[in-house]
């Protein structure tokens, strides 16, 4: 977990190789779905799939993904349980399927991320106004998501302000402690 532009899909595939784990990606399960020539499917491609989603469908699919798609496979979570809610929903279920899990949140300066994103410069999505907002979301809810794995003893935190590899070799060690 982290803002947009700390390095979380960067880190999230390169766990992914190094423990042979599938990448579960509310974006990217988002996007599939919007694609999809279904009721679910045109509903959210009529409401976008550059922002944050609704939690009912965010929460939906990290759901789905845990108790049907992805039940008997290792998963490194990227862009999941970003409002409280989610965060609740993540932890029960992890809890009533017996499925133990940890947090890592990529810690990133706000300058950091917010010249990251402005570089990537995605037409539509890394407008200055958008990229504002994410961070202003982050502040108002995913900080309290993190504050609740961290009341369960699930959060470790990471800086986002190393390299690629430094931050990988961190959540490695953390991973093998």
């Amino acid at each position: 977990m982290g803002q947009t532009g700390c390095g979380k899909g960067t880190q999230a595939g390169l766990l992914s190789k190094e423990l042979d784990y599938e990448i579960f990606s509310t974006g990217d399960k988002t996007r599939e779905y919007s694609a999809m020539d279904t009721p679910l499917g045109r509903h959210i491609a009529s409401i976008g799939t550059t922002g944050w989603i609704p939690e009912w469908l965010a929460s939906y699919l990290m759901t789905k993904g845990l108790l049907e798609d992805f039940f008997d496979k290792g998963l490194v979570f990227e862009s999941v349980a970003r409002k409280p809610e989610e965060a609740q929903k993540l932890h029960d279920i992890h809890e009533a399927i017996d499925r133990t899990y940890v947090v890592f949140y990529l810690e990133c300066a706000d300058d950091i991320v917010y010249e990251r994103q402005l570089a990537r410069g995605r037409e539509g999505y890394d407008s200055p106004d958008k990229i504002k907002k994410r961070m202003q979301a982050f502040e108002e809810e995913t900080k309290q998501s993190l504050a609740f794995f961290e009341e369960q003893g699930k959060l470790v935190k990471v800086s986002g302000n190393q390299t690629i590899n430094e931050v990988f070799e961190e959540i490695m060690s953390n991973i093998t402690a």
